[in-house]
């Protein structure tokens, strides 16, 4: 009886010590903002053209990343939805997709429906409700994010739907190119009023914030 409780004692012990080390290795390291105001919701996307810009090739396994950046870029959001891939061409590159909402959309969150499919995000609402289908199209964005580095997509792993955020960094076109030197490009919208296929900003993240923490 004795060993026994010792052999269970040590299985406790071992357990409790590979998750401690567990969430110490993939949690990510962030600090508090300077500033302590929320992130201000009404503040519409920044983009600023910078041609001086320049992102390193990105390797990942057998493909290889060529990033081209347009604009700096910061937007700041709900998460209304948030998807991780695990396949495709791009996945490895870009795991999270961010759909986010600012302005006074979230006024209409109870009429709203947001499902994440194939990097699309779709949404739903009940016929009739009071919503202002162009005003809400300018205020909600799908968003392909490529972390900068290890920790911000540890810290991506963190957000919750409904969670306020912001992202820094770069709108950015991408070719990839895979072992047997076959081609694939993916292309960033630079605009709030487009739709459909392509509408989706692709974005290099330097910086996360998540409510009063920022990852770099």
């Amino acid at each position: 009886m004795k060993n026994r409780f010792i052999v269970i004692s040590c299985l406790v012990i071992v357990s409790i010590t590979f998750i401690y080390l567990y969430f110490a290795v993939t949690s990510p390291e962030g600090r508090n903002c300077l500033s302590s105001s929320f992130i201000d919701l009404s503040e519409e996307p920044v983009q600023k053209v910078n041609r001086d810009a320049y992102i390193p090739n990105i390797v990942l396994g057998s493909r290889e990343y060529t990033i081209i950046p347009l604009a700096e870029y910061r937007i700041a959001g709900m998460v209304v939805s948030k998807k991780r891939y695990h396949r495709g061409f791009m996945s490895d590159l870009s795991p999270y997709d961010f759909a986010l909402i600012w302005g006074k959309t979230s006024e209409y969150l109870p009429y709203l429906k947001f499902d994440q499919i194939v990097r699309f995000c779709l949404y739903k609402y009940k016929t009739g409700a009071p919503i202002d289908i162009q005003y809400l199209n300018e205020h909600f964005s799908n968003n392909h994010l490529i972390p900068a580095n290890k920790n911000i997509k540890q810290a991506m792993g963190k957000v919750k739907k409904k969670d306020i955020v912001q992202l820094e960094g770069h709108l950015v076109n991408v070719l990839g190119r895979d072992k047997k030197k076959r081609f694939s490009s993916w292309n960033t919208s630079t605009t709030r009023t487009d739709e459909g296929n392509g509408a989706c900003e692709i974005i290099y993240v330097t910086c996360l914030r998540i409510n009063h923490k920022e990852y770099f």
